[in-house]
């Protein structure tokens, strides 16, 4: 491994959040950029590829494509790869993860869903796990093999955490 992925590694671990236990009622989905033409970015395609996938492996019978502008090309996405249409669930207000995790706790209270799995990069894992517990969601991450480790997204994420957590948004 070389020098840059060892450091990498390294400044990815506090990051990621522990796995958490099944059965989950929702998998959550957590919105990124689109590309200039409404596709889905690299990072996003590859989270939806991943709920998706978590959704074909039984975690929850449900999915939840969060993001103002990217829910629904989210969603297309996700019928694409063999989703029903119906299984899947929109939020498409919020504009950060705080946002996310607000909106979508309150589309799981309205549906009755309890638990969920939510699905984003590893260095964005503890931020968003511990967002949705401060809003009243019993969520886990899911963890599965990222490609989309940019260094400056890892230190991006470092400055957010210090501040949410001075704004008392993490549990």
């Amino acid at each position: 491994m070389s020098a840059r992925g060892w450091l990498i590694r390294l400044a990815l671990r506090p990051l990621a959040a522990r796995r958490g236990d099944g059965p989950f009622d929702v998998i959550i989905v957590l919105g990124a950029a689109l590309t200039p033409d409404g596709r889905l970015g690299p990072a996003l395609a590859e989270r939806v590829a991943a709920g998706v996938d978590a959704w074909r492996r039984g975690f929850a019978p449900r999915l939840l494509m969060t993001g103002a502008y990217e829910a629904e090309a989210m969603r297309r996405r996700a019928v694409e790869l063999g989703v029903p249409s119906d299984a899947i669930l929109l939020e498409r207000t919020a504009l950060t993860t705080r946002g996310n995790a607000v909106a979508s706790g309150a589309i799981l209270h309205a549906e009755g869903l309890r638990r969920a799995l939510v699905v984003t990069q590893p260095y964005h894992q503890r931020r968003s796990i511990a967002a949705f517990r401060r809003a009243g969601v019993d969520a886990a991450p899911f963890v599965f093999a990222s490609r989309r480790n940019p260094p400056r997204q890892i230190v991006r994420e470092y400055l957010a955490l210090a501040i949410y957590a001075a704004r008392g948004w993490l549990a």
